[in-house]
């Protein structure tokens, strides 16, 4: 599966949510990033993570709502400029759906647990390419830039923790700022 495949569907999914007013609604789209590391039969590897997701509600269950995110973990050394010739950089990329519960705190600042499956792409390196599967686990932290229950942006603090239990066992452990709008 390509990274253009993964983004369509992706896509497609979003838009799916968005539009569909049965028994799913859109609540929110954003993203993280940050730095933390990575490994997968290798020792742990520095790096930056970058994801996208978009949050569901579905309207039997309103405490709880369905985060689809695509996750994209690389090297920090390939951000530093330097010679590249016949270097390689590892990387992770997959995509996750957890079940997030949230609560408020206080007016303005929420916390945000969340857990489900994982399919991880394990590319650390040059000659390993496998699929395999486990478990994601977030937290998050974060305040609202809008009054109650309604449409606006909102910034948190995100860690985010990935294992998978298959083949060459790839795992992540991410420190990310987020960022995210509620519609």
């Amino acid at each position: 599966m390509t990274a253009k495949n993964v983004l369509l569907v992706f896509f497609f999914i979003t838009l799916i949510y968005v539009e569909s007013s049965a028994q799913i609604q859109g609540k929110a789209v954003g993203g993280n990033a940050g730095m933390g590391m990575l490994s997968g039969n290798s020792p742990q590897i520095f790096c930056y993570s970058l994801s996208f997701f978009s949050d569901v509600v579905l309207q039997f269950s309103d405490p709880v709502y369905l985060r689809l995110e695509i996750i994209y973990l690389r090297d920090f050394n390939a951000l530093i400029p330097d010679n590249r010739q016949n270097k390689y950089y590892p990387l992770l990329k997959g995509g996750s759906l957890q079940m997030l519960f949230r609560q408020q705190a206080f007016k303005q600042v929420y916390f945000e647990e969340g857990f489900g499956p994982l399919i991880l792409n394990d590319k650390t390196f040059s000659d390993v390419n496998t699929w395999n599967y486990g478990a994601a686990f977030s937290v998050s932290v974060g305040i609202n830039f809008y009054e109650g229950e309604g449409k606006g942006f909102s910034l948190a603090v995100n860690s985010e923790f990935g294992n998978t239990f298959t083949q060459t066992t790839p795992q992540y452990l991410s420190i990310a700022l987020q960022s995210k709008y509620n519609f």
